[in-house]
């Protein structure tokens, strides 16, 4: 079954390099690589303010309408897109 990017609606195609990979975090849109927007620290993921340090990936990944709603300030990671 080929994925279709909710955002831009371009279809899976392994022999043009199109991936849709990742769904948002937030409304669970599938999602190409170029439309992924990717929030380095995503607060949901954060330990409480007691707690030790988790090591580990905090990263999500969201659709702009999404990153634009619930994080407007955020740092995106870069260079995610294949």
């Amino acid at each position: 079954m080929a994925w279709e990017c909710g955002d831009c609606n371009v279809r899976e195609d392994e022999e043009k390099g199109v991936a849709v990979d990742a769904v948002c975090h937030h409304c669970g849109k599938p999602l190409c690589r170029e439309h992924q927007v990717i929030v380095a620290i995503d607060e949901a993921f954060a330990a409480p303010p007691d707690a030790l340090p988790i090591p580990g990936n905090r990263s999500a990944v969201h659709c702009d309408s999404c990153n634009k709603t619930h994080h407007v300030r955020a740092t995106l990671l870069e260079g995610i897109q294949g």
